[in-house]
């Protein structure tokens, strides 16, 4: 008996251990067209103890549809996924020109993700590469916000942008690109018909001349 007892010891302590998971918190996404699907790339926040400062890791996954990607992405974390810090979500101008609203929908009905999420469509380049491009968490986040109340980008949380997309299939999302210095910039509004990216309005402000 006291065999038995020394072995099931052990074993209760890695069931006890392998039930707690440490959380990772998401703070913003990039989304990718890829020839065999979509990539979908986290920037995870790290802060190794509480006297360190917050860091971003970076983790991407591919697969055939968003569902399929959060759930390879919550196999690779080192802890449970935890969607509702993500404050940005950063698309590709590929993923864009397809329809968004099923993206739209997903997000929406996602009780861990938050409405107030901002969708920007990356100009020009890929989604991931401007995420990886800031080293500081949620500077991207913060960089919307500014540009929301100043009226340089549309404010258009993810809510917003869902609900008119129900409506009409139109909708405007700000544009990010990477300037001539390498640095994350404002690059006008994407303009969405039919629930697809169909120009982008250059200039300071929102309304600028039309690039076709």
């Amino acid at each position: 008996m006291k065999t038995v007892r020394n072995l099931l010891f052990p074993l209760l302590l890695l069931l006890l251990c392998g039930c707690s998971r440490e959380v990772s918190p998401v703070s913003a996404l990039a989304l990718d067209r890829i020839d065999a699907g979509y990539r979908l790339t986290a920037e995870v926040v790290r802060q190794d103890s509480l006297d360190d400062a917050a860091a971003p890791a970076y983790l991407s996954v591919t697969g055939h549809d968003l569902p399929e990607l959060v759930r390879n992405l919550r196999n690779i974390l080192p802890g449970e996924l935890y969607l509702s810090h993500a404050q940005v979500l950063l698309i590709s101008e590929d993923v864009a020109s397809e329809s968004i609203l099923p993206l739209a929908d997903y997000l929406c009905e996602d009780n861990n993700v938050r409405l107030s999420l901002r969708v920007a469509v990356v100009r020009g380049g890929a989604a991931d590469v401007l995420l990886e491009n800031d080293d500081e968490v949620y500077a991207l986040s913060e960089m919307l916000d500014q540009a929301a109340r100043s009226g340089t980008l549309p404010d258009m949380p993810l809510y917003r942008a869902t609900e008119v997309l129900h409506a009409n299939g139109t909708a405007i999302l700000p544009a990010l690109y990477l300037d001539e210095f390498g640095q994350t910039a404002p690059a006008g509004t994407a303009v969405f018909s039919e629930e697809r990216l169909s120009c982008f309005l250059d200039g300071g402000e929102i309304g600028g001349g039309a690039d076709a």
